[in-house]
């Protein structure tokens, strides 16, 4: 009996490890990804801050979005603007540190659910259920509160209607993807069990990318398009072949 004991936690050690390693390191992969240049945070423009009174600079394309919370920190709406030369994103945004502690917290706890299952069958203890279904729950919990507080915390940190842009050549673009590909650098563990549902949200509608931010690092940029048409047209004009082609 003793020796079964030990097994049974050997095996629970072994799952709660391969967990939340599994889980860190798509974490730090995430956040730690370097880009080859540095993005410019600014002051939006009035066109870029959706104004009344912006005007569509000769030869620019502007679009309309919901931005996905992935590690560009975007948040609820934003306006791309894809210059000749360069791109600016603007929009509610999360601050650093906040929002690196909102994944951990949601990935870490959904990583645990795994070993507090296997403990309930490997242990046939009911409570290690209970266990589980509270950290998922809990997980869940943080990921829609972020998710849904996210915009209304940019929207304040507006300056008199003006957000902040955050502008890189359109050269360091790369991964141009439409539907699936928003979770690519990370987000497709730290958000596995919705993943599928939202794939089909996303579908045909949502244009994602890497491109460097602020810190020097390679972010994801995903957003929801108000159309088919726009979500292609976007995306062709981010695709590094085409970059160059506007005049």
């Amino acid at each position: 009996m003793f020796d079964m004991r030990i097994w049974q936690l050997a095996v629970i050690t072994v799952v709660a490890i391969a967990s939340l390693a599994w889980m860190s390191l798509a974490i730090v992969r995430l956040f730690s990804r370097r880009a080859s240049s540095r993005a410019t945070v600014r002051k939006a423009t009035a066109i870029e801050s959706a104004l009344v009174g912006g005007v569509v600079p000769e030869g620019a394309r502007v679009f309309d979005g919901w931005a996905y919370r992935v590690g560009a920190r975007f948040a609820g709406r934003v306006r791309i603007a894809v210059y000749a030369d360069r791109v600016a994103v603007a929009g509610p945004r999360v601050p650093q540190r906040l929002y690196q502690a909102w994944v951990w917290a949601q990935g870490l706890l959904l990583a645990l659910v795994l070993p507090a299952l296997v403990a309930s069958i490997v242990l046939l203890d009911w409570r290690w259920l209970v266990v589980a279904i509270a950290a998922f729950v809990t997980s869940f919990g943080i990921s829609f509160a972020g998710a849904g507080l996210w915009p209304g915390l940019g929207e304040v940190l507006a300056e008199q209607g003006y957000f902040k842009a955050l502008e890189f050549p359109r050269t360091s673009v790369c991964e141009v993807d439409i539907g699936r590909g928003w979770s690519k650098g990370g987000f497709d563990v730290v958000l596995f069990p919705y993943k599928v549902g939202i794939d089909k949200m996303a579908e045909g509608l949502a244009v994602s990318f890497f491109a460097p931010d602020e810190h020097g690092r390679q972010a994801r940029f995903a957003m929801d398009m108000n159309s088919n048409e726009f979500a292609r047209e976007l995306s062709q004009l981010l695709t590094p072949e085409d970059t160059g082609k506007m005049a």
